[in-house]
C-alpha cells in the first residue's frame, strides 16, 4: 500500500533576532565546498505516548526554532557564491504533513526508501543550486496514531554528522525549556585550515547524485554480541596492538564481504578500496569544538589487491589490520600536511581518477554515525523510537547505534553484487535481521 501523505501548510520560519551585520558572510572551507552537492535527508520518529503528557505541539516547536536560527544564524541565510553563505535571516522551511492512512507501528514494519522520502520537505539531490534554496527545511509528519516524523533536510554544505547533532540538540533543548547548550561553540571558521584556495565550482552546476542505476539498498543489524565476537575474532594480544573498535571490526567484515560479492559478478576486478570517514574534531591540537557546524571529516583509504593478496579467500581478519592503521595514522600533523597548498585536492583527484577505470577498481564508502547520538534527540516528546536514512545509497553504507549497543548498517550495491552478498552465509551469520530498503524495478530476487 503507497503511503498518502498531505502538506496542508508550508511556510518560513526565520531567526526571532536579526543577525548582526558583522557576522553576515559565512565562509565555507574546502571539505565544506566538496560536500555541498546535496541535502542530508533524515528522518526522526516519535511515539505519541513515549513523551507521557507532552503532545506533540507543532507551533511550539515553530517557535523554538525561530531561537534556534539565531542561534545557529547561517542555517538561516543563502547560498551567496560557491564559497560563502549570506547569513540573511531569510530563514528555513517549516511544512506540516499528515499520513493519512498509516499508523507509525504499520509503517515502521517494513520502511521503504520512497515512502521515508515523502516525509521530507523537499527533493534532497537537487538537480542545481538556486540562491533562493533554504540551508534547512523540516516537515512535521502526523500519524493517524498521533505519532509525529520529522523529517529533516539539511544542506550538508554547512553540516555533517557531528554538526547536525548540535542543531537537534540545541533546538531540542530550547523546546524543552532549557535554552540552548554550549552556544559559543556552534559556529567556528574552518576555512582557515581548510582553505578552498581557487577551488571554487559554480553554485549552478554541481555534482549531481541522483545517477540511475540498477543498484538495491538494505538494512542490516548487528547484534552487540555478535560485534564483541568479531572483534574478539579478529584481536591478537601485542604490545604493539591494541584491540579493534567495533567499527573497525563491522568495517573490515563489511569489506571482505563485499569483495567477496564482487568477485564473482565482475572477473575484471583489481583492486578495491575502502574508505572511512572519519570526524576530525578531536584529531586537531586544540580540537574542534565537538558539535560545531561544519564538516570537519575526511576520508582515508584502505587497499585490497587482487595480485597481492590473492582473491581465493577474502577473509575480514586479514584486512582488518589495513582499516585500523588507515584510521589511526589520521593526527593532527597529518592532516594539516595534506592541507598544505592543495595537497589534499590532489589526493582526492589522483583517486577519482584512477575509478574511472569502473571493471578493475571499485570502492566501498563508509560513514558511522556510532556515538553521534541522534536516538537522545528528545523535544519534550521523548527520545526517537526510529531514525530513518533518506540517503541514495551506492556502493557506500552508513552505520548508526542500534538499540541493544548493536550497529545498524544501511548499504548499497549494485543489484547482483547484494544478491551474491544475501548468498554470503559467513556474512549472515552474524547478521540479526535484514531488511530491502529499496530496490530497482524487476529486480532480481534475493536468497534471502
Amino acid at each position: 500500500m503507497a503511503l498518502k501523505v498531505e502538506v496542508y501548510q508550508k511556510e518560513k520560519v526565520r531567526p526571532c533576532s536579526p543577525t548582526p551585520q558583522t557576522l553576515r558572510n559565512y565562509k565555507l572551507s574546502l571539505l565544506d565546498i566538496l560536500a555541498s552537492t546535496f541535502y542530508t535527508p533524515i528522518v526522526f520518529f516519535y511515539d505519541s505516548r513515549a513523551g507521557g503528557p507532552s503532545r506533540h505541539d507543532y507551533d511550539e516547536l515553530k517557535d523554538s526554532l525561530m531561537k534556534t536560527l539565531s542561534v545557529l544564524y547561517p542555517l538561516a541565510g543563502r547560498i551567496k557564491d560557491g564559497s560563502t553563505i549570506e547569513c540573511n535571516d531569510e530563514g528555513a522551511d517549516f511544512v506540516r504533513a499528515k499520513v493519512t492512512n498509516c499508523d507509525m507501528g504499520e509503517f515502521l514494519r517494513h520502511p521503504k526508501l520512497e515512502d521515508i522520502r515523502q516525509l521530507l520537505p523537499l527533493d534532497p539531490y537537487p538537480n542545481a543550486i538556486h540562491p533562493a534554496q533554504p540551508m534547512l527545511a523540516v516537515q512535521v509528519n502526523r500519524f493517524r496514531c498521533g505519532g509525529t516524523a520529522v523529517g529533516f533536510c539539511i544542506w550538508h554544505g554547512l553540516a555533517d554528522a557531528s554538526a547536525m547533532t548540535g542543531f537537534f540538540n540545541t533546538w531540542a533543548a530550547i523546546n524543552r525549556g532549557e535554552g540552548p547548550i554550549n552556544p559559543d561553540g556552534l559556529i567556528v571558521d574552518a576555512s582557515s585550515i581548510f582553505r578552498p584556495g581557487n577551488f571554487v565550482p559554480s553554485p549552478q552546476a554541481p555534482l549531481s547524485l541522483k545517477k540511475p542505476g540498477k543498484n538495491t539498498s538494505k538494512r542490516f543489524v548487528f547484534g552487540k554480541r555478535d560485534i564483541e565476537r568479531l572483534r574478539n575474532d579478529y584481536y591478537q594480544p601485542s604490545e604493539h596492538r591494541r584491540r579493534q573498535s567495533r567499527v573497525e571490526a563491522l568495517s573490515a567484515f563489511i569489506w571482505a564481504a563485499v569483495i567477496r560479492a564482487i568477485l564473482p559478478a565482475n572477473p575484471n576486478l583489481k583492486t578495491h578500496l575502502l574508505i572511512n570517514m572519519m570526524n576530525l574534531r578531536k584529531k586537531f591540537n586544540p580540537p574542534f569544538p565537538s558539535q560545531c557546524l561544519g564538516n570537519i571529516y575526511q576520508g582515508v583509504a584502505s587497499r585490497w589487491e587482487l595480485e597481492a593478496d590473492g582473491g581465493g579467500s577474502v577473509t575480514a581478519g586479514f584486512l582488518v589490520g589495513r582499516v585500523a592503521e588507515a584510521i589511526h595514522k589520521v593526527t593532527d600533523d597529518y592532516v594539516r600536511e595534506m592541507h598544505v597548498e592543495g595537497g589534499f585536492l590532489r589526493v582526492a583527484s589522483d583517486l577519482f581518477k584512477s575509478l574511472h577505470n569502473a571493471d578493475e577498481i571499485k570502492f566501498l564508502s563508509i560513514s558511522s554515525l556510532c556515538n553521534i547520538q541522534f536516538s537522545q534527540v528528545d523535544f519534550g516528546w521523548g527520545k526517537p523510537i526510529w531514525i530513518g536514512l533518506g540517503h541514495t545509497m551506492e556502493d557506500s553504507a552508513i552505520f548508526m547505534d542500534a538499540e541493544d549497543g548493536g550497529v545498524e548498517v544501511w548499504i548499497g550495491l549494485p543489484q547482483e553484487v547484494m544478491c551474491n552478498l544475501d548468498k554470503d552465509m559467513k556474512f549472515h551469520a552474524y547478521v540479526s535481521f535484514s531488511q530491502i530498503v529499496s530496490e530497482p524495478p524487476c529486480s532480481l530476487r534475493s536468497a534471502l
